[in-house]
């Protein structure tokens, strides 16, 4: 291919929202409430010898099998390889996760019931498959030649790293801050990824074909207080964006296990999201065209080994994990299965050989849930207890997506 293939670009959005019937996992009572639509967003890439897509949806998270389904049933309704399906969770705790209904059931310690006991589940499980290839099918219909921009936006005041360290050393779980500026008894804060990267997919007039952008924040600013459905912050600014700018908006989550909005509730969320979006709608204003590229593609697929907890769920030693990673010039996405960690993100993008970086958690499928750098769960805390992750998974992470990007770099000279 040559390196001036004209990139195109198509965005497509339909919702997915369920009947208000359905089982809250979380509250074990039907949602009966919403607050707003959920929605899948899809965005369709092609320079002529390449396609991708990237599926953002306002669901807390999906497992490997129903990846695969779901990466199935887009290949045969497009052209589109499945290895070239990026599937990301926005990680809405006040909306569903979509696991495959033939694994749904869980045995042994920290089981979940089956949710497709439950009749308002199994017929909106049912239908998704479908439902994400239409979406898909509908943006790479909509595909049009464009430009590739970047930006950057700073969204530091609504980030809060829920895992200070006391003098010693040790994690004290901070869930909801008191005070997110000012910490007591000489707690530590530790690092948040204050950057939102923005990308821009424009025509020659200028019109916006889609606005797509990543920070990494749980979507929780209302958990708790509110038990009906919503897309949380994500989707809220999702839609400020797509308002002011025109085109479709979607959002990319970054890896935030340990990242939250600093202030909760319905009337924090709102103001979150207004922030955010106009801090993104500016980037994206002023975004930096990037030169015409050749559109490229790979992943790795790495053995995990779990700890005690996760080889007494999962009976086997190691979990597979898959990093992926597509570039376009300058720029990568790259993913991370399940919850993993701001530290991960951070080594990452810092070692990267592509001077744009996003590196996107809550992709492809669950992996071993929280995972943080060596040591870090030694020290306690919530995500110590949850992860199913050895040690040294999230530095097997690290190592194989750094080197996952180097090989791609180095493949395009």
């Amino acid at each position: 291919m040559s390196d001036n293939a004209p990139l195109s670009a198509g965005a497509a959005v339909i919702e997915v929202t369920p009947d208000l019937a359905m089982i809250n996992g979380r509250f074990k009572k039907p949602y009966r409430d919403l607050l707003e639509p959920l929605f899948a967003r899809a965005l369709v890439l092609g320079d002529g010898g390449c396609k991708v897509a990237l599926v953002c949806w306002d669901l807390i998270g999906a497992r490997e099998d129903a990846v695969a389904d779901l990466r199935r049933a887009v290949r045969e309704a497009t052209d589109i390889p499945e290895a070239h399906i990026l599937v990301n969770s926005s990680h809405s705790h006040s909306a569903p996760s979509y696991p495959s209904p033939r694994a749904a059931a869980t045995t042994g310690p920290g089981a979940r019931p089956d949710p497709t006991e439950d009749p308002a589940y199994r017929e909106w499980a049912s239908r998704f498959p479908g439902v994400i290839a239409d979406v898909v099918l509908q943006a790479d219909a909509a595909r049009r030649p464009c430009t590739l921009g970047v930006g950057y936006a700073t969204v530091a005041e609504w980030l809060f790293n829920r895992r200070p360290r006391t003098p010693e050393g040790a994690v004290t779980t901070m869930f909801v801050p008191k005070d997110p500026c000012a910490l007591p008894d000489g707690l530590r804060f530790r690092p948040v990824d204050p950057v939102a990267t923005v990308l821009t997919f424009r025509e020659a007039s200028g019109d916006a074909v889609a606005t797509l952008f990543s920070a990494a924040c749980h979507g929780v600013s209302i958990y708790h207080h509110y038990q009906g459905l919503s897309s949380d912050w994500p989707g809220a600014t999702v839609a400020n964006i797509a308002a002011a700018l025109g085109g479709e908006a979607l959002f990319l989550q970054g890896c935030c296990g340990n990242v939250v909005p600093a202030r909760r509730g319905i009337e924090a969320r709102n103001a979150m999201a207004r922030l955010v979006a106009d801090r993104v709608v500016a980037a994206a204003r002023q975004s930096r065209d990037l030169p015409p590229a050749p559109l490229a593609c790979a992943s790795a697929h790495v053995g995990l080994p779990l700890n005690e907890r996760g080889r007494s769920r999962a009976g086997t030693l190691t979990a597979t994990a898959e990093i992926q990673a597509i570039t376009c010039g300058p720029l990568a996405i790259v993913t991370i299965p399940g919850e993993p960690l701001i530290e991960l993100s951070l080594e990452i993008r810092e070692r990267s050989p592509f001077p744009h970086t996003i590196v996107a958690g809550y992709s492809n499928g669950g992996g071993v849930g929280y995972v943080g750098m060596p040591g870090e769960f030694a020290r306690g805390g919530y995500e110590s207890g949850a992860g199913r992750g050895a040690d040294e998974a999230g530095r097997i992470l690290v190592e194989t997506a750094v080197r996952l990007l180097r090989e791609q770099r180095a493949a395009r000279g």
